[in-house]
């Protein structure tokens, strides 16, 4: 066994020093196609919409999906139809957070841009035009006039909350300001977001009739701010009963990492175990247990000497070889 162990140890090393540089060129292989495949793929969903033809040669690619309505203007030329390729230079780009813009002698601005309808309105000479844009995924589903505003809220780094409620109940859609990348999304049947997130924010008492937000504001007097949310439209009702009210009970903050005195504790009482009864064999499970097991009597520090002395033998004996051989080529 011990002849074994040392034949495999000596094995393993030569093979690593041998495909190590195959295994290196591989890798960086491997992330160039990668990185090649990033750069060439087609343009996301992230910049599709619908495409509304507003006059001087632009066209504005409406959307209301996760991250708020938005309008993309772009150059297309005068010659432009409904059906032709939009995907052209963008001039400036309306949302919620930047609402209002010109281009090409336009006036351009999102009214309503916290409704689950908005509107797009182009002003040329004084003359105002609307166009709808889509309807957000709440007023697609249980029509716009049954789905309350938005109310955005500042969380901590870029990140923003817009809460709404809808008569299946509130909603928080978690989003980042700047990237306008969704993070993730409160209900009332999933109001908090899993345990050891980065972020601690909940719906408290999401059945209830008046539910809250309460959400993490590190660096501030109060660590928690607390939010109500809107209110559901007048003449649409809620499609649950309501339930009682609950104390909301103060979240803990984002965890950190504390040593564990009691760990610490089992692991060195553990270690002197191990030290006292010494004779002990692990018996591998599942596939690799055939033929796996190491005896008690291997596992003592001859074994060690002996794979120490076996390695150093083998550097040894390379080293000499390749000074015979340099030398051999010296005297040709």
């Amino acid at each position: 066994m011990r002849t074994a162990l040392r034949t495999c140890l000596a094995t393993a090393v030569l093979a690593g020093a041998l495909l190590a540089p195959a295994a290196g060129t591989a890798y960086a292989a491997t992330t160039a196609g990668q990185a090649a495949a990033v750069a060439q793929g087609s343009p996301a969903d992230r910049f599709s919409g619908t495409p509304v033809h507003i006059g001087e040669g632009l066209v504005a690619v409406v959307r209301h999906e996760a991250e708020g309505p938005e309008a993309w203007i772009r150059a297309v030329g005068p010659d432009w139809k409904p059906g032709d390729n939009y995907m052209y230079r963008v001039l400036t780009v309306l949302d919620r957070m930047n609402p209002v813009d010109s281009a090409n002698g336009l006036r351009l601005e999102i009214t309503r841009p916290n409704s689950a309808a908005p509107l797009l309105t182009v002003t040329k000479a004084g003359v105002a035009t609307s166009f709808p844009m889509p309807l957000s995924e709440a007023g697609r589903t249980h029509g716009a006039e049954c789905v309350s505003a938005t109310k955005r809220l500042a969380l901590h780094g870029t990140l923003v909350a817009d809460l709404a409620t809808t008569p299946d109940g509130p909603q928080v859609q978690l989003v980042d300001g700047v990237t306008k990348q969704p993070y993730n999304r409160l209900t009332r049947t999933g109001p908090a977001l899993a345990k050891g997130d980065r972020t601690v924010a909940r719906i408290v008492n999401p059945g209830a009739a008046r539910p809250s937000f309460e959400y993490e504001t590190p660096g501030q007097a109060d660590p928690f701010g607390t939010a109500l949310f809107p209110e559901l439209p007048a003449g649409c009702a809620f499609t649950y009963a309501f339930q009682g009210e609950a104390p909301a009970a103060k979240p803990e903050a984002t965890p950190t990492a504390k040593p564990s005195a009691t760990a610490s504790s089992s692991a060195a009482a553990d270690a002197m175990t191990a030290r006292t009864v010494g004779q002990t064999s692990v018996v591998p499970a599942g596939g690799v247990a055939a033929g796996a097991e190491i005896a008690a009597e291997d596992t003592d520090d001859s074994t060690n000497a002996y794979a120490g002395a076996g390695l150093a033998a083998i550097v040894a004996g390379l080293g000499a070889a390749f000074v015979a051989r340099r030398r051999a080529r010296t005297r040709r």
